[in-house]
């Protein structure tokens, strides 16, 4: 009997959160990041979609569970359950800018394996999935998040960048004593100083270049140590960003509307109408009659809610709005390009899911050119790949009928975003919409591509192709190292 004696590869994923590809790309043009331009050089460089919503925490879902990651549990960085199954959260809602954060290996479904469960041993830096990260999660411990909070709230740019070099520099360490299967390193500065500075700022490509000495030092060390040919390196953004330069009271407005609103902080709201969930800041989840223990399908909502609708749409905001008809169909609306239908057919036992975009009386709210009809994964991307709506069909329908989405889903227009209140600094840049600049990710790998990469979730399946670990059974991507 034959035994398979070749080493096992090792991976080290970087999170670069918020990163944009450009700038990314621009860097590695300059010569500013030699490191990191091998790696392109030995593979390939991409830009690929990001999950909608495209905020930090849930964009995480893709590429460490392959799944959306509304399907998974995590509809956007704040949320409200209507099923009250939240422990320890008397307002029934969730903001991972917070405290919450400790929740999110808890709040993801517990029957869909991680990549830190599937390679073993496995390690966690900064990052906020980590369940099953068997050797650490560095940066996730009470100790670090007092480090990490002042700077926030102050604003402190290069106190935060401090906090942020001291992680990689202990989880360097625990990486070179362990060895790890799995290894994944979030960078969460180029998100934090864009929000302040801009994406194209120069704190943003000084952050690029902690990720490259960070890389620079784990090759070095697996070199020493015996390893190193056997070490890949891959790196992932969440999402991007964009400039924004106008921001909605949106809370407010909502209270001039005679509501009672029911968003973070201000959790504590007796008979609330309406909860109100913003990520990024845009993007929001609206969930309408919240003491209601299950959702109402669009059609069935009160008319209050529909006049309240087409007032929102009116706002010069909001570009996209989206409302789940059925568990199967979506509607979304945009003021001047009118509506049309996203009709999502579940797989079958031998048969892929489909998705199919039907305009409403001329309209093409998303710029697709007119209808499009029963298309799989690949062909329902490729259908909007180059549109300003990267990925629509799946993200929309997928986020909009899930069972924690909110009722009405806003993605903001662009240079707009959806939160004033209770923000330490005011934002200049943003994401979380389904806009292209917000939407798109970098993919940086050191090992040839056989197909064009789509999405962060294809990372998942070709990381288990890479270290030689059985495909998952439901993985939505589709490993990028295979050309089947």
């Amino acid at each position: 009997m034959m035994h398979d004696i070749t080493p096992p590869r090792h991976l080290l994923l970087v999170v670069a959160d918020g990163l944009r590809p450009d700038v990314l790309a621009e860097c590695m043009e300059r010569g500013d990041v030699p490191t990191l331009s091998a790696l392109r050089t030995h593979g390939s460089y991409h830009a690929v979609s990001a999950s909608f919503p495209s905020v930090t925490g849930p964009a995480y879902i893709p590429f460490l569970m392959g799944r959306h990651p509304a399907r998974a549990g995590l509809p956007g960085l704040r949320w409200y359950d209507r099923a009250r199954s939240l422990a320890w959260s008397p307002a029934q809602s969730r903001s991972y800018a917070g405290i919450d954060i400790w929740h999110v290996d808890r709040d993801v479904d517990p029957t869909s394996p991680t990549l830190f469960e599937l390679a073993q041993p496995s390690l966690s830096s900064s990052c906020m999935l980590a369940r099953g990260a068997s050797h650490g999660r560095i940066g996730r411990s009470v100790a670090w998040m007092l480090r990490a909070a002042p700077t926030h709230f102050r604003g402190d740019l290069e106190g935060w960048r401090r906090v942020e070099q001291r992680a990689m520099q202990q989880f360097l360490h625990r990486f070179a004593q362990v060895q790890p299967r799995l290894s994944v390193m979030v960078v969460s500065g180029p998100d934090k100083f864009s929000h302040q500075r801009g994406p194209f700022s120069e704190i943003v490509r000084r952050s690029v270049l902690d990720i490259e000495h960070a890389v620079t030092m784990a090759k070095a060390m697996a070199d020493r140590d015996g390893w190193g040919d056997r070490l890949h390196v891959w790196l992932v953004g969440d999402h991007g960003h964009a400039p924004v330069t106008q921001h909605d009271d949106l809370h407010g407005w909502l209270e001039s509307e005679s509501l009672r609103v029911l968003a973070h902080p201000q959790l504590f709201v007796r008979r609330p109408d309406i909860a109100l969930m913003v990520g990024g800041n845009a993007m929001a989840h609206l969930y309408v009659d919240p003491a209601q223990r299950t959702r109402r399908w669009w059609p069935d909502q009160p008319a209050r809610w529909h006049t309240l609708h087409e007032r929102l749409l009116a706002r010069p905001s909001v570009d996209l709005l989206c409302v789940a008809e059925s568990p199967t169909v979506s509607q979304v609306q945009h003021a001047q390009r009118g509506a049309a239908r996203i009709v999502h057919v579940p797989a079958q036992q031998f048969e892929a899911e489909r998705w199919s975009y039907l305009p409403l009386a001329d309209g093409d709210p998303l710029q697709l050119g007119g209808a499009h009809l029963n298309l799989d994964a690949c062909d329902a991307w490729n259908a909007s790949a180059n549109t300003n709506y990267p990925d629509a069909l799946v993200q929309l329908s997928l986020l909009t009928t899930a069972a924690r989405s909110g009722d009405i889903i806003i993605s903001a227009s662009p240079g707009w975003d959806l939160r004033t209140r209770f923000e330490p600094v005011v934002h200049v840049s943003t994401h979380g919409a389904l806009l292209r600049d917000q939407m798109l990710a970098p993919l940086l790998l050191d090992t040839p591509s056989a197909r064009l990469p789509q999405r962060t979730s294809d990372v998942v399946p070709s990381a288990l192709d890479l270290l030689g670990l059985p495909p998952l059974p439901f993985a939505e991507g589709r490993s990028f190292l295979r050309t089947v």
